[in-house]
């Protein structure tokens, strides 16, 4: 075979594969506007009597009817309205939910080998009501892969299971300050409910710092004022990351008993537990600790000396003063440097101004 056979076989053969692959794309193309238009029609259809259902207009038959024309995209459509009503709303949609009847197909998803099927039934058991699936998501708290296990989680909160509260700390202790947010925001769904669980394991010693630290943080979400002795009692504990959310949790809760308790991390080893103790002084507008603050400012690290100052101005016109007068007079450089720098951001300062040496 010559060249030039190879290069003619070669250039029929890129411009099959070429024109193959524009099919496809038009195909997919086809595909994808065929699917957007089925879903705008459908939500043009559904959404104005779903309105209607929770409106106390429409009848549930009828909007049942023209829900279940297209489930899947009913499902959806009901989820998207379920969480932008929250947790009074949801309880208007669950006779919806529940006409749908796949509640047993969900859990059985739930036990398959594809983790895509278990994640995606995971999500959808939390909106039906039906406390059958409470099991099967509590085994799911096991799950091999991670976002199943969460997933899961947040729908035993959604159907209010408090016993849940233990095992999901528990199931979830994975490290990282965004998964323990996460894990919070979870708990959270429970709302008070949540208290007495939240409460018995920052009294026991038998959970680890990751576990103790989630459940800091959840006691600070729902501001649990009984959770204050126990919070108090983890300032000391021996890992910072506990004492970090202690001190933040206890600042959100804004009992100013605790104020000369936090003021004693002040000089803690860990950068961001005085970071922490700078930031909750300010919410918890104890004027009483200015001098402490004013110390802040020539901490080494740029984070607690920003958060001294912004706590100061927390504190209105008495921290104004003592920061205006830490421009001139602070005897460290890093504190007239941040001390200006704040009040400038704040507007309290010309720019121009600068601090003597």
């Amino acid at each position: 075979m010559n060249l030039i056979t190879i290069a003619l076989t070669s250039a029929i053969v890129l411009t099959f594969l070429s024109v193959l692959l524009l099919i496809v794309i038009i195909g997919l193309r086809i595909f994808t506007d065929r699917n957007l238009d089925h879903e705008s029609n459908f939500r043009k259809r559904a959404l104005p009597v779903l309105k209607g259902f929770l409106a106390g207009d429409a009848p549930a038959d009828v909007t049942v009817a023209i829900l279940a024309k297209d489930p899947y995209r009913a499902l959806q459509l009901l989820m998207e309205e379920s969480d932008s009503l929250g947790e009074g709303g949801r309880d208007k949609l669950r006779p919806l939910f529940a006409s749908f009847s796949v509640v047993k197909k969900e859990i059985s998803l739930l036990k398959g080998n594809l983790w895509q099927n278990r994640l995606h039934a995971a999500v959808r058991l939390g909106y039906f009501g039906d406390d059958s699936a409470l099991p099967s998501l509590m085994t799911a708290l096991r799950d091999d892969v991670v976002a199943v296990r969460f997933a899961a989680a947040r729908s035993l909160c959604q159907l209010a299971c408090t016993e849940a509260v233990e095992p999901i700390i528990r199931s979830l202790d994975v490290p990282g300050e965004v998964s323990q947010r996460r894990v919070a925001e979870i708990l959270f769904i429970l709302g008070a409910r949540a208290n007495e669980a939240i409460l018995e394991i920052l009294k026991s010693a038998s959970y680890n710092d990751a576990s103790l630290s989630i459940a800091a943080r959840v006691a600070g979400l729902l501001r649990a004022e009984l959770a204050v002795p126990p919070l108090q009692n983890l300032l000391t504990h021996q890992v910072p990351n506990v004492r970090l959310n202690a001190v933040r949790s206890l600042a959100s809760i804004g009992d100013h008993a605790t104020i000369p308790s936090i003021a004693s991390l002040s000089g803690d080893s860990s950068w961001e537990v005085r970071s922490s103790v700078m930031a909750a002084l300010g919410r918890l507008h104890a004027t009483a600790q200015i001098p402490l603050l004013l110390q802040g400012l020539s901490d080494q690290e740029w984070w607690v000396r920003h958060n001294a100052g912004a706590s100061l101005i927390q504190l209105g016109d008495q921290g104004i003063k003592a920061l205006r007068n830490a421009v001139e007079h602070h005897v460290d450089a890093y504190g007239r440097d941040v001390s200006r720098q704040i009040l400038q951001q704040r507007g309290l300062l010309p720019a121009t101004t600068e601090s003597r040496s």
